[in-house]
């Protein structure tokens, strides 16, 4: 069957000038009629080699019966779209070079010239990159869930321990500290409630309203020990946030920068772009060859450390669709930049 198979002058030109892969068929043979430039490209055969090919030849060789019969049910329960199996495996074009593409086949009928028969038309979508996005979100939620056993377990129980000590001393001594003691007991459980809450719910935060970034970071100086400290205030922000986890944001920067920089580091916050601000230290920084691996759970430069905070950064950070990139600041500490940032004021406006 010839290309002017196809009904009708304007179809046929649609066809050709149409910069998706376009395959028609006859459902009965599985033989070609027609194919466009875009299907020439995409296959690597010419438009004469697709006419005298099987549409089935498109397909790995050693399933071909298998998509024989998942064209023909589509075919009786067309318009379709063919991206997968019933197993869930994807469907595969196979190019002339060998290469196996995942595809997604929007599938529909169309008359020939003579209005006979149908014939099978199929706009072949390379979906390579959609699968690739699909595996980063398991592995990400894969990650996501192993965040979240460490939080409820590892932390959990060590911290209800010390909440039931705390509370036995209350009751057999007056103690000045107790109540500072108490106050951050709590507040790490809140800590491990709500990051519970955002590691296994996506990226939803809560209310958004117009926060203090400088009056965040202080809420959290009574509940870090950052007495020989110092703040820095080089610009006054206030961002559209949710203003429990922005809090948290600041006091794991906060620890990550006493921890490594020492109990009298300096800590500044300040305004980096128009949509950016950025919270810095100027303790010893973090080497480039380690910036990607601090955001991942579990990892740590600090014996001591608990190898979450960074994690918690970047999953509040994400939460408020915000992008955060770790460089070295002026005095070659650490500086943490968070962009798309909704900026309300600031003493820069």
């Amino acid at each position: 069957m010839a290309p002017d198979a196809i009904e009708g002058t304007d179809l046929r030109g649609l066809i050709q000038s149409s910069p998706d892969v376009i395959v028609i068929a006859d459902p009965e043979t599985g033989a070609i009629v027609a194919v466009n430039q875009a299907a020439e490209a995409f296959f690597g055969y010419t438009q004469e080699e697709l006419r005298s090919m099987n549409v089935l030849a498109l397909h790995p060789a050693d399933e071909r019966g298998r998509y024989g019969q998942l064209f023909e049910t589509h075919f009786e329960q067309q318009p379709a779209v063919i991206s997968q199996f019933e197993d869930g495996s994807p469907v595969f074009a196979v190019t002339a070079d060998g290469d196996r593409i995942p595809v997604e086949i929007n599938a529909w009928s169309i008359e020939d010239e003579a209005g006979d028969r149908p014939l099978f038309h199929g706009v072949f979508r390379d979906v390579s990159e959609r699968l690739r996005r699909q595996r980063e979100l398991q592995r990400q939620n894969e990650r996501l869930e192993e965040f979240s056993s460490v939080v409820a377990h590892d932390l959990r129980n060590p911290l209800n321990v010390a909440q039931g000590r705390a509370a036995l001393l209350e009751e057999k001594c007056e103690i000045e500290h107790l109540d500072p003691l108490q106050t951050a007991l709590e507040r790490m459980g809140e800590i491990i409630d709500d990051t519970l809450t955002l590691a296994r719910s996506g990226d939803r935060v809560g209310d958004m309203e117009p926060v203090d970034v400088v009056s965040a970071i202080g809420s959290c100086w009574e509940v870090v020990d950052t007495s020989a400290a110092t703040l820095e205030i080089e610009e006054e922000v206030t961002v559209r946030a949710d203003p429990d986890r922005i809090r948290h944001i600041c006091e794991n920067l906060l620890r990550n920068a006493i921890e490594h920089g020492g109990e009298d580091v300096t800590v500044r916050v300040g305004r980096a772009d128009e949509d950016a601000i950025y919270i810095e230290d100027d303790g010893p920084g973090i080497p480039e060859t380690e910036r990607e691996a601090v955001f991942e759970p579990g990892h740590s430069t600090d014996p001591d450390g608990t190898g979450i905070g960074l994690a918690i950064v970047q999953r509040l950070a994400e939460a408020h669709e915000w992008d955060v990139t770790l460089t070295d600041s002026e005095s070659g500490g650490a500086r943490f930049e968070f962009s798309g940032v909704e900026i309300q004021s600031s003493t820069h406006d």
